[in-house]
């Protein structure tokens, strides 16, 4: 699993899942979600790294992550390492058998 971080127009087309990382109040997060799913790729919103199901990512190539605000580091930081762990289940086949 490959993990780019950026924002969200910059993402690579192959990003059909987007992770994206913020307060459950950001207006600016729910309307990112729209777009992300208008464009037909799923779109997760987390407030922190422990949100995030592996069920999400069985299969997945590559994930996007966007970030919500600038004070965010040490979740991101959380994040993506908790994104690496699933890609190196995933790696191993451990994803597969997760229910969806």
């Amino acid at each position: 699993m490959t993990i780019h971080v950026g924002i969200f127009s910059d993402l690579p087309p192959q990003a059909r899942t987007v992770v994206l990382i913020g307060g459950a109040n950001s207006e600016h997060l729910r309307e990112l979600v729209r777009m992300a799913e208008f464009r037909g790729r799923a779109a997760y919103r987390v407030a922190s790294a422990a949100e995030l199901q592996p069920r999400w990512f069985a299969g997945v190539d590559d994930v996007g992550v966007v970030v919500g605000a600038s004070n965010l580091a040490s979740e991101v930081e959380a994040v993506l390492e908790r994104l690496n762990q699933f890609a190196a289940a995933q790696a191993m086949g451990m994803l597969e058998g997760v229910a969806r």
